[in-house]
Formats: C-alpha cells, structure tokens, sequence
C-alpha cells in the first residue's frame, strides 16, 4: 500500500527530482471530439454579412479632399491677412509724416518752456548760459533731455 501510494503521490508531483526524467508515452493517441457524421443541425438564423462602411480607397480619397480643402482655406486666410496687414502698413506709412510733425511741434514747445524755466531759475548765477550742458565739453554731443520735471508741462 505504502508503495501505491508513493507512486500516486510522484505522479502528481511537480518537483523537479520527480518530473525532469518523466517523458510523454509516444504511443498515446488522444481522443478528439468531432461533430456527428451526419454533419451538425442546420441553424433557423442565417448569417447576414451588413454593410462594413467605406472602401479604403474611399476613406482616403475622402480625408484627401477635407485635408486639400482645409489647406486651401488656411492658405486664402493667410492671404486676405498679408493684405489687410499690407494695408494697414500703407495708411500707417501715409500718416508717420503727419504724427513726426506733430512730435517735433510737442518737443519744440516743451524745450521753449524749459529754457524759459530754466533762464527764470538760474538768472541769478554768474556765466550760465541757457541751453548749454555743463557737464559735457563741446566735443561730446549727447541729446536734449526733454523731459520736464514740471509736471503740467507735460502731455496728458
């Protein structure tokens, strides 16, 4: 009994002392199962193949188009802007004149007030001269500071 049972036991073993020299009997035919010999019973539900959608060819002749036509209104887009840009460059060329004129009129009669401030200020000091640095020799020119410390000289 002892020995039936060991012999069970290492047939269901799964340790590698017991299973590495097992090999499958050569001879052993297994049993599969087949249908009936009369083939199966014919099913009252008949296979219906639906329709599975575009072709390929159709599907990427499709995106092609919305692809082409999504460029072409991207590209139009781009253009009405170049132009519109192009347009408003032109007025902005028209008028830069017109606006440096009316810079140069603002700054004349802000450096008019300043020298007329500043001859006010400093008519007491000896030498002063109105409009001239006195920081700088005549060999270095540095522009005009126009900016004004009173504050209600200045444009709003």
């Amino acid at each position: 009994r002892v020995t039936l049972f060991k012999e069970l036991l290492c047939s269901f073993c799964v340790c590698p002392i017991h299973t590495m020299s097992v090999r499958p009997d050569p001879f052993y035919k297994p049993i599969q199962e087949t249908g009936p010999a009369s083939g199966w019973a014919k099913s009252p539900y008949e296979l219906v193949k639906g329709n599975r959608g575009p072709k390929g060819w159709q599907l990427f002749l499709g995106a092609s188009v919305a692809i082409f036509w999504g460029f072409s209104r991207l590209g139009a887009g781009n253009r009405k802007r170049t132009e519109q840009k192009l347009f408003e460059r032109q007025e902005h060329y028209g008028l830069v004149s017109l606006m440096q004129n009316e810079a140069d009129r603002e700054f004349l009669m802000r450096e008019k007030k300043l020298k007329e401030q500043e001859a006010k200020i400093m008519s007491e000091v000896p030498g002063w001269e109105v409009g001239k640095s006195p920081y700088y020799s005549l060999s270095r020119w540095t522009p005009p500071h126009i900016m004004d410390s009173n504050k209600s000289n200045q444009k709003k």
